[in-house]
């Protein structure tokens, strides 16, 4: 039977793009410079409790800001689901151990295989996009949150498909350095939309 030519083409840039995709902290493995490539969405599952000496949250707080660090990375926003965690306190107050289960969506590059299963109008085309949790986004984190930071890069980070790691981070128990912290990451994202031929463009957008 023969392949298409949708389907070879889906194929080859799903293979051409496989070499350069990896998860961020995967050591020994250079990120190329390549076209995304396509990909379909698959479930994950984080299942995470943050251990802290320096910045303690509520279970509120823990779970907004893992929200806020996982739709960064590229879960998909309309079925992300997450749930707290070892909660022992009244509402608001710090807890020792919280945690939170969430289930999302992410884009992983296809394989001649997922082509089969998924077929050519489940694939998305995608974009790297960068992103930079420790300034460009308005989180609640800060300085004293890099215990937080770096927990999500061990326990989230490889559940998204992610090249060009940069991280630098001088957690020490119960101290702050101002300034001494970076998590800058590309990820895999869809690609932007074409806004219709015609349309207004908002500048605010």
């Amino acid at each position: 039977m023969k392949t298409s030519f949708l389907t070879g083409a889906l194929i080859a840039a799903a293979l051409s793009g496989s070499g350069a995709v990896r998860a961020a902290d995967t050591p020994g493995v250079p990120a190329l410079s390549v076209a995304p490539p396509a990909a379909h969405w698959v479930e994950r599952k984080l299942d995470f409790t943050y251990m802290g000496f320096t910045t303690h949250y509520s279970c509120d707080g823990l779970r907004d800001n893992v929200r806020d660090a996982l739709l960064a990375l590229g879960a998909r926003r309309k079925d992300l689901h997450i749930q707290e965690t070892g909660c022992t306190r009244l509402e608001g107050a710090p807890e020792p151990f919280p945690g939170v289960v969430a289930h999302f969506f992410v884009l992983v590059p296809v394989t001649p295989d997922d082509i089969g299963k998924v077929g050519a109008t489940g694939t998305q085309p995608t974009q790297w996009h960068t992103v930079d949790l420790a300034h460009q986004y308005q989180f609640r984190f800060d300085q004293g949150q890099c215990e937080l930071l770096e927990q999500l890069k061990q326990k989230a980070l490889p559940l998204f498909t992610t090249r060009n790691l940069m991280y630098h981070s001088s957690c020490v128990p119960h101290e702050v350095t101002p300034g001494d912290l970076q998590f800058r990451v590309d990820v895999l994202k869809p690609a932007a939309t074409p806004a219709p031929k015609g349309a207004a463009v908002d500048p605010a957008a």
